[in-house]
């Protein structure tokens, strides 16, 4: 996890480890500390946050109104006994600091997070809202609104995007994942050209991947649901099978994360393919076509 807290209107480098610090005038807030464990900013107005990893507690924040005030007891914003990855992220502005903070098993190891924590604090932090996330990498960015009052969290792949929303006085919404539709190419019912089995792609709605139905139509009965979440303009990669009835079988499912369709162009033919090979494991045409 990169470490920096971003603040305010006007940009403007730090020799502070690498963070960017930033903001002009009665809004001005600096980094007063930067390390795998602990991020310290000042605001403008003389009030410092920290934020730090506690080994075996979790994430705790404490707070104090001036330089030379004294720091409040250690608050624990997320309660864990997980490892701590490297690094806590924060943006502030107008007085609100927003926190990314992540933990996993053997994080600092080099696994993903498992653990991801988003907090925001405002006013004199005697109170934070907080959410957590759990078994997904965590948020890439956070974003405070100029005025301070609402902050987004977000993250996005290849095949997706998921935000999550705080407003002042209301505290965190609902986090919101909208997947990448599948091409117009691609929807509707496909048959094997050897009548083994057919393919069927739907879309969903926004907040729910694209879905495909394997059905075998001789031999060992199977039918199969997946998600499709690797899509392109000509490929997709599906992926979670379920099985919904009778047994696996050849192509029912397609191997998961070993194989992918292509089609070249709407309305030629599709085939099924290893990845990265060339030879057609499966050739497929267009079975409800108009």
């Amino acid at each position: 996890m990169s470490r920096k807290v971003l603040a305010g209107v006007a940009a403007a480098l730090v020799a502070v480890g690498g963070v960017t610090g930033c903001e002009t005038g009665a809004d001005a807030s600096r980094v007063v500390k930067d390390t795998d464990d602990e991020a310290v900013v000042e605001l403008g107005d003389g009030h410092r946050v920290s934020l730090r990893y506690r080994p075996g507690t979790g994430l705790v924040e404490r707070h104090r109104s001036a330089a030379d005030a004294p720091w409040s007891a250690s608050r624990t914003l997320y309660a864990t006994e997980t490892e701590p990855c490297q690094g806590i992220d924060l943006e502030v502005r107008l007085g609100t600091v927003a926190v990314r903070a992540n933990f996993a098993d053997y994080c600092r190891d080099g696994e993903p997070p498992a653990e991801t924590v988003a907090a925001v604090g405002t006013g004199e932090f005697g109170a934070w809202d907080t959410h957590v996330s759990k078994d997904w990498d965590g948020w890439d960015r956070v974003r405070v609104a100029g005025d301070g009052r609402s902050a987004t969290f977000s993250t996005k792949t290849w095949n997706s995007g998921t935000t999550l929303d705080w407003h002042a006085g209301q505290g965190f919404g609902e986090q919101r994942t909208v997947y990448k539709q599948l091409g117009e190419r691609f929807l509707g019912t496909w048959r094997a050209k050897d009548g083994s089995h057919r393919l069927t792609f739907r879309q969903a709605a926004p907040n729910r991947p694209a879905s495909l139905t394997v059905e075998t139509l001789k031999g060992t009965d199977c039918q199969v649901r997946m998600d499709v979440v690797n899509i392109w303009e000509d490929t997709i990669e599906p992926s979670h099978a379920e099985l919904l009835r009778g047994r696996k079988t050849t192509h029912c499912p397609a191997p998961q994360f070993e194989s992918k369709y292509v089609l070249r162009a709407p309305g030629g033919e599709m085939v099924l393919r290893k990845l990265d090979e060339a030879k057609a494991l499966a050739t497929y045409t267009k079975a409800d076509r108009r």
